[in-house]
C-alpha cells in the first residue's frame, strides 16, 4: 500500500512545479530532473522503469552514463523534495521509491494536476452522457482553470514532447466540449468571444468552426455564421490544403436552407458532438443491430496506453476509421481488441460485426464465408446472397452505407484477406489484429510486445491467485520474466498453478527454468505457447526456417547483420533480406535499423526445433562460426584501443569472418559494452558443445575481454568462464587451458561474491602451475603475459584480502618479469601495481612523499604512451597517499581531476573507485554532506560494477558520511553490510582516514630496498 502525501501537489499543465505540503510552490531543480519527475508524476503510483526514464530523456541512442544520469537525476529531486518538505523538520517517508526496475511516485493521481484533468474530462463526459450538460460543464470550468500555459513548458527529450502533445490535444478536446455543451444548455451568442478566443489557440479545429456558425446561427446571426464557415474553408485549405469535413459542410447546408432543427439543440454524446441517427430498432421493421463480439477476458491487464490510443481513435470522429493491433502469437492482440471494442460500443450504434479470420485449424479463413455470416447478422436472407465475393462485398458496403458500425477482424493473414471485409462508409471503423500487417492503411497502429514486470505478476496473480503474489513475490516476478512477460504464457503458468494448490511458485519456476521443458510447461488446456508459435514458423520458407533455428543456437541476446551472415555463412545482402522476413513473421524482433533478438520464448521454440531437425555437426558448426565472429570482433576492439594491443592478440586462434567494423578505442569500447550479454552467451555454447575449435575460440575471446575491465563490468561472465575450464582442459592443448584458468581467475575476481575471490586465485595459481614460474618472451607472448598478469592478478587479489607481503611479493615478482621484456611501460604498469600496495599497507616500507613522487615519475610515462587506463590508476594511487599524508584537501582536488578524467575516457569502475575516496577526503575536510552526495554515487557505481571491496568501501565511506550529518539509522545498514562484506574477504574493517593518517607510537618510515625498488 502506497503511503500517500496528503497534500503535496506535483503541477504539468505549465512550467512543472513541486508544491509542498506547506503550500510552498518550486522548480525542482533543472530540465533533466523535472523530466524525470514528469515522467513518474504522470504515472503517479505505478512503477517507470530505468529503461522508460532514458527513453524519455534521449531521441537517439542513449550515452553508456544514461542509467547514472537517472540515478543522478532522481537522487537530486530527493533532496530538492526533502528540503522543500522538511524544512528543518522530521523527514517524512521519501516521495519517490525505488523498485529493482526503476521508481515510483508515492503520490496519489489526485495531487499532480494532469492527472485530475483528465479525471475531471472524464467525469464531464459521464455527466454529459448522462443527461447533465451543466454538470459537465462544472467538471471542465475546473479542469480548464488548472492550466498555467503550455504544458510541461520547456523540459527536454522525446518524452516530455510526446506527452506534450498528448495533453495538448486532450486540453483542445475539453476546450471544444465545453462549447458544445454551453451550447446544448442555451447558451448562444454570449458564448460567441469564448468561441473566437478558442480558435485563436486552435484555428484548425473543426468542432469550434462548426460551434461558432451553429452560436451565431441561434442568435440571429446567419449571415456572420456562413462568413464564419468561409473563413473556416480558407483557413483549411489555405494553410492545411484540405477541405472542409462532411459534419461542417453539413451544418453550412443546413443554415444555408434555413434549417429550423438547427435552433434546437441536440443531445450530445459523450464526446459532445450531436447523437447520430441510426436504423430502425427493436419494434421497427428492421432486425436488431447485430452484437457479435466475444466477452472480453475477465483477467486483462495493463496496456493503459494502448487502450487510450485505441479509444481516441475509434471515438474521436474521424472518418473510416481504421486501428491495427500487431505482434508476436500470444502477446494478447486479441484481449485488446476485445476490451478496447467493448469500451467504444456506444459509439457505434448500429452494431458490432465480430470475425476469427483463422480457422480452427489455423488456417486463413475464406473473405466470401465471413462476409455470409455478416450478411447474414444484418438480416440478408441467404437466397439474396450473390454469388462471387466481389457482389457480396458490394452489398455488405450498401448496407452500411447509412450506419455507424464497428467490425472488428481478428487474426488476419494478410491485407488481400482483409480488403473484401472493410465496409465503404465514414461512420463505420474496423478493428483489425495480426502479427503482421504493415501494407494496410490504418489510421492507428498499435504494434504489442510483452508485459511491464509489474503488470506481468499482476496477471499471474489474477490467474493464480493474488495469494500466490504476497507469499512469494520474488518467485513469482522471476516466473513472469521467465515467461518472457508474454501474456499467453502468463496465463498457462497461473493456470497450472491454479489447478495445483500443493505446488510453490518456486517449484513451477524450477521446472520452467529447464530449457528443456519451459514450453511444455506453457499450457492452457489444449492450447500451448509452442502451437502458437509453430503457426508462424510454418509460414516460412526452407532457406528462412533453417536460419530461424540457427540463429538462436548461440543465446546471443542481440546481434547485427553482419553477425548474422557470419553464423549463417551468407553474402551481408541476403541475409539481411532473411532477418527482414523473421522480422515480418514476428519471429524476430528489433529495437533498431540492422539489431535484431529473439523474444525468450521464441528463442526457446527455435533451439528446440534446431534440435530437433538440425544434426550435431550443425550445431557445433553454427556455435563455431559464432565463436569466430565474436573473437574477430574483441580483437579488433583490442587493437582499436589497447597500447599492447600487439602482444597481446599476437597468438590469438585463427579466425575466418571479419568481425565488426569498430573504427576508433571510443567506438571499440561503445561495442564492448553491448557485446557483453552475446559474449556470455556464445562461451557458454562453445564450453557446451565440446568443438575445440569453438571452445579455443572462446578461451581467447575471455582472456582479452578483462582488457576492459575499467569499462564493463565483467562479474556477468563467472559462470561462462567456469564453464570453459573443464572444456579447455578435455578438448584443448595446455597453452589454452592455462588461458582459460587465467580467464575465469580474472574473471571470478571481479564477481559480486566474496567467495568467488578464493575461487579465483585457485584459478590464477593453476596459470602458475601450467606455465611455469617465469617464462621468457621468446617462449611465445601467451605464455609470458599470462604469467606476468598472473602475478599482477594475484597481487591486487591479496592485496583485497589484506595479505600485504604476499600482495608486496606478487608485485615485484612481476616487476622483475616484465623488466626481463626490456618494455619500459609494461614495466610502469607493474610498478603502479606495487605502488597500489605500498600506500595501503600499513606497515609500509616508502614513505608517502616518495610513494607521490614515484606515481608522478610513472605519470610522465603513461602521458607520453597515451594509456589513459594506468595513467588514472597512478594518479589514483598519488591521490592516496596524499589522502594517508594528511593532505586532505589536496587529496580532494587530485581525486576531483581523476574523476573528470574517468568519467571522458567512460573508466566507469575507475570512478566508482574514485568517489568513494574522494568521500573519504571531503569528510575529513569537514565537507559532510559533500561526502554523503559523493559516497550515494559511489554505491551505485559500485552495485553495477558488483565488487565485493568496491561494494564495502563505498557502503563505509557513506555509512561514515550519514554518521557524520547525524543521519544515524541510515549510518548504521550501511555500516553494518560493508562489515559483512569485509567478512567474506576475510579482510578488517577499514581504518578511518584519521586513523590511517595517525603516526604509530614509535614508528620511523622504512626506506624501500634499492634492489627491489629498482625492479
Amino acid at each position: 500500500m502506497l503511503a500517500p502525501h496528503e497534500v503535496t501537489r506535483i503541477r504539468l499543465l505549465g512550467p512543472v512545479q513541486f508544491v509542498s505540503d506547506r503550500g510552498t510552490a518550486s522548480r525542482p531543480g533543472a530540465p533533466g530532473p523535472q523530466a524525470v519527475l514528469a515522467a513518474l508524476a504522470l504515472r503517479a503510483g505505478s512503477l517507470v522503469t530505468v529503461d522508460e526514464l532514458i527513453d524519455g530523456l534521449y531521441r537517439d541512442d542513449p550515452p553508456s552514463s544514461a542509467r547514472r544520469v537517472v540515478v543522478n537525476y532522481v537522487h537530486r529531486l530527493r533532496t530538492h523534495i526533502d528540503r522543500v518538505d522538511t524544512d528543518g523538520g522530521a523527514r517524512p517517508p521519501s516521495l519517490i521509491g525505488t523498485t529493482a526496475d526503476g521508481y515510483v511516485l508515492r503520490l496519489p493521481a489526485e495531487h499532480v494536476d494532469a492527472l485530475r484533468f483528465a479525471r475531471l474530462t472524464a467525469r464531464a463526459r459521464r455527466r454529459a452522457r448522462d443527461g447533465d450538460p451543466s454538470a459537465a460543464v462544472v467538471c471542465l470550468d475546473e479542469a480548464l482553470a488548472m492550466w498555467r500555459g503550455p504544458a510541461l513548458a520547456g523540459l527536454p527529450g522525446p518524452g516530455a514532447e510526446e506527452q506534450r502533445r498528448a495533453l495538448t490535444e486532450q486540453r483542445a478536446s475539453a476546450v471544444e466540449h465545453r462549447v458544445e455543451l454551453l451550447l446544448e444548455c442555451g447558451h448562444s451568442a454570449e458564448l460567441v468571444p469564448d468561441i473566437l478566443r478558442a480558435l485563436e489557440a486552435y484555428p484548425y479545429r473543426e468542432r469550434l468552426h462548426g460551434a461558432l456558425m451553429l452560436a451565431l446561427y441561434r442568435s440571429g446571426r446567419g449571415a456572420e455564421a456562413l462568413l464564419a464557415y468561409d473563413h473556416a474553408r480558407r483557413v483549411l485549405a489555405d494553410e492545411l490544403g484540405i477541405d472542409a469535413g462532411p459534419a461542417l459542410r453539413a451544418l453550412h447546408a443546413a443554415i444555408l436552407a434555413e434549417d429550423r432543427a438547427l435552433l434546437t439543440a441536440p443531445a450530445a454524446d459523450d464526446t459532445g458532438t450531436p447523437a447520430r441517427s441510426g436504423p430502425a430498432r427493436a419494434g421497427d421493421q428492421g432486425p436488431p443491430p447485430p452484437a457479435q463480439l466475444p466477452p472480453a477476458p475477465c483477467d486483462f491487464t495493463g496496456r493503459h496506453d494502448q487502450m487510450s490510443a485505441l479509444v481516441s481513435a475509434l471515438t474521436g470522429g474521424g472518418e473510416h476509421t481504421v486501428a491495427v493491433i500487431t505482434g508476436m502469437g500470444g502477446v494478447g492482440k486479441t484481449a485488446l481488441a476485445l476490451r478496447a471494442a467493448h469500451a467504444v460500443a456506444g459509439t457505434y450504434p448500429d452494431g458490432q460485426l465480430y470475425a476469427n479470420l483463422r480457422g480452427p485449424d489455423g488456417a486463413p479463413r475464406d473473405p466470401a464465408g465471413i462476409l455470409t455470416s455478416f450478411l447474414t447478422a444484418l438480416g440478408v436472407p441467404q437466397e439474396r446472397f450473390p454469388a462471387t465475393l466481389a457482389d457480396r462485398t458490394a452489398l455488405f458496403r450498401t448496407l452500411l452505407s447509412r450506419r455507424a458500425l464497428l467490425v472488428v477482424l481478428d487474426n488476419a493473414t494478410g491485407v488481400a484477406q482483409v480488403e473484401p471485409l472493410l465496409p465503404g462508409a465514414a461512420r463505420c471503423a474496423v478493428l483489425i489484429t495480426a502479427r503482421a500487417l504493415a501494407a494496410m492503411p490504418a489510421t492507428l497502429t498499435v504494434p504489442l510486445v510483452g508485459l511491464g514486470p509489474g503488470d506481468a505478476v499482476e496477471l499471474i496473480g489474477k490467474v493464480a491467485g493474488v495469494r500466490r503474489i504476497e507469499e512469494e513475490p520474488d518467485a513469482v516476478a522471476a516466473l513472469a520474466a521467465a515467461c518472457g512477460h508474454l501474456p499467453l504464457a502468463l496465463r498457462a503458468a497461473g493456470a497450472r498453478l491454479a489447478t495445483r494448490p500443493a505446488w510453490t511458485v518456486a517449484t513451477l519456476l524450477a521446472r520452467v527454468s529447464d530449457q528443456a521443458r519451459l514450453l511444455g510447461e506453457l499450457r492452457v488446456g489444449e492450447l500451448t505457447v509452442e502451437a502458437v508459435f509453430e503457426l508462424s514458423a510454418s509460414q516460412l520458407t526452407p532457406r528462412q526456417a533453417r536460419a530461424f533455428m540457427a540463429l538462436s543456437i548461440p543465446h546471443c541476446a542481440e546481434f547485427d547483420v553482419k553477425g548474422a551472415a557470419a553464423v549463417l555463412e551468407l553474402p551481408e545482402r541476403d541475409a539481411e533480406t532473411v532477418l527482414e522476413a523473421l522480422v515480418d513473421a514476428v519471429l524476430l524482433e528489433t529495437r533498431a535499423p540492422g539489431d535484431y533478438h529473439f523474444h525468450d520464448l521464441v528463442g526457446a521454440y527455435a533451439r528446440a526445433k534446431a534440435q530437433a531437425e538440425l544434426t550435431k555437426a550443425e550445431r557445433r558448426e553454427v556455435v563455431r562460426r559464432a565463436a569466430d565472429y565474436l573473437c574477430a570482433g574483441v580483437v579488433a576492439a583490442v587493437r582499436a584501443s589497447q597500447p599492447l594491443a600487439g602482444p597481446l592478440t599476437a597468438e590469438i586462434h585463427p579466425r575466418r569472418s571479419a568481425g565488426p567494423e569498430l573504427g576508433d578505442g571510443h567506438r571499440a569500447m561503445v561495442w564492448m559494452r553491448g557485446a557483453m550479454p552475446t559474449v556470455a552467451a556464445v562461451v557458454e555454447q562453445a564450453a557446451a558443445c565440446g568443438d575445440p575449435d569453438a571452445v579455443a575460440l572462446a578461451v581467447d575471446i575471455l582472456t582479452l575481454v578483462p582488457c576492459f575491465e575499467e569499462v564493463v563490468p565483467l562479474g556477468p561472465l563467472a559462470q561462462a568462464a567456469t564453464a570453459l575450464v573443464p572444456a579447455a582442459l578435455a578438448h584443448c592443448g595446455a597453452d589454452i587451458a592455462g588461458s582459460a584458468h587465467y580467464a575465469a581467475g580474472v574473471i571470478l575476481k571481479k564477481h559480486s561474491s566474496p567467495a568467488s575471490l578464493h575461487r579465483s586465485r585457485a584459478h590464477l595459481v593453476k596459470v602458475l602451475e601450467a606455465f611455469e614460474d617465469a617464462p621468457a618472451p621468446g617462449d611465445g607472448h601467451r605464455p609470458f603475459l599470462l604469467v606476468l598478469f598472473t602475478l599482477a592478478m594475484l597481487a591486487e587479489l591479496e592485496l583485497q584480502f589484506g595479505n600485504f607481503a604476499a600482495a608486496r611479493d606478487c608485485a615485484e615478482r612481476s616487476v622483475a618479469l616484465a623488466a626481463v621484456s626490456g618494455d619500459r611501460e609494461l614495466v610502469a604498469r607493474r610498478r603502479t601495481v606495487l605502488l597500489r600496495i605500498e600506500v595501503e599497507d600499513p606497515d609500509r616500507r616508502m614513505d608517502l612523499e616518495l610513494i607521490g613522487s614515484r606515481c608522478r615519475e610513472l605519470t610522465g610515462v603513461f602521458t607520453r604512451s597515451e594509456d589513459e587506463k594506468w595513467l588514472i590508476r597512478v594518479l589514483m594511487t598519488e591521490a592516496d597517499s596524499l589522502l594517508r599524508g594528511g593532505g586532505h584537501a589536496a587529496a580532494a582536488r587530485q581525486y576531483r581531476r581523476v574523476l573528470e578524467r574517468a568519467r571522458d575516457s567512460g573508466h566507469a569502475r575507475n570512478e566508482t573507485e574514485c568517489l568513494f575516496r574522494l568521500s573519504e577526503a571531503l569528510l575529513a575536510t569537514g565537507d559532510t554532506q559533500g561526502a554523503v552526495d559523493t559516497a550515494r554515487d559511489a554505491l551505485t557505481g559500485a552495485r553495477l560494477a558488483g565488487e565485493p571491496l568496491l561494494m564495502a568501501r563505498s557502503h563505509q565511506a557513506l555509512g561514515r558520511a550519514l554518521r557524520a550529518v547525524r543521519e544515524e539509522a541510515a549510518a548504521d545498514t550501511h555500516l553494518e553490510r560493508a562489515e559483512e562484506l569485509y567478512r567474506g574477504l576475510s579482510r578488517p574493517v577499514e581504518p578511518t582516514v584519521d586513523a590511517v593518517t595517525r603516526p604509530r607510537p614509535g614508528a620511523v618510515p622504512r626506506q624501500p630496498d634499492g634492489n627491489r625498488s629498482s625492479r
